[in-house]
């Protein structure tokens, strides 16, 4: 990730999340996951050069070991995508933080002179870097289990529709009551991205390829038996014209280049 000031910085939910099931962890086999400290995560996006790839790798598991031996409050981890038109960058997140948590690793950030480190060891790898806070909406977001039980994330990116907040929010509501109410069993995460274009980001965690299997019940059969079908089509239609489609990804992590234990 990239050392802080050195640059400035569900299609529908509804048809989406039947993508997320098979051996993605159930209530049944994980137990609720531990409460977060907050909600809100940090992520930077790092683009190679290419040919730098094995160079970048080293660079950046040096990088984020010398934060940990330097004290950092913050602990990283690292991703890279697997589908998709662009599979040149790598994502490094720290997650279940409040907002005040980014002031300390700011002044951890320019005591310790991790620019001067992160100019040394990974920069000169780099073509560009994008900046990013989430907020989690964990009112409308169920996850089970450790999230390092996961290997792989599913991200499904929405921009808002001007205007449409209300009726998208509406939408997610009637939708997460629902899965509640029916005992949706599969994990999932909603949050608001903090930078560029107001975007909804979805995130289905599974462990395996497998898990991306079609549930059974489908998300429609469940939200039907929920809302009955004229309702659930309302909303489904709601929330769809709320958004407009911007990207659906597949990210493994990399344990090996996110912080060490």
């Amino acid at each position: 990730m990239k050392a802080r000031y050195l640059q400035p910085a569900l299609g529908l939910l509804l048809a989406l999340v039947c993508t997320a099931s098979g051996s993605i962890a159930t209530a049944a086999d994980k137990p609720a996951a531990k409460a977060a400290t907050g909600n809100v995560a940090d992520r930077w996006v790092l683009w190679v050069k290419p040919g730098h790839e094995k160079e970048f790798e080293a660079g950046a598991k040096e990088h984020v070991a010398w934060r940990k031996s330097a004290g950092e409050p913050f602990s990283w981890a690292a991703y890279q995508p697997i589908v998709g038109t662009d599979l040149t960058y790598y994502v490094f997140r720290s997650d279940d933080h409040q907002w005040k948590d980014l002031d300390a690793d700011d002044a951890w950030s320019m005591k310790a002179k991790a620019d001067d480190a992160y100019e040394k060891q990974v920069a000169p790898h780099v073509a560009k870097v994008a900046h990013f806070f989430e907020e989690t909406d964990s009112a409308h977001s169920h996850m089970t289990g450790d999230p390092k039980d996961y290997k792989y994330f599913q991200v499904i990116t929405r921009n808002l529709k001007s205007g449409s907040r209300g009726d998208a929010m509406a939408a997610i509501d009637k939708v997460h009551k629902a899965l509640t109410e029916q005992k949706w069993p599969y994990p999932y995460r909603l949050a608001w991205q903090v930078g560029g274009k107001d975007s909804l980001r979805i995130i289905f965690p599974t462990k395996n390829y497998a898990g991306m299997t079609d549930p059974s019940p489908s998300f429609f059969e469940v939200l039907t038996k929920a809302l009955g079908a004229e309702d659930a089509a309302a909303t489904q239609k709601q929330f769809g014209s709320s958004f407009e489609f911007v990207d659906d990804t597949i990210f493994v992590a990399r344990p090996d280049l996110s912080t060490p234990k």
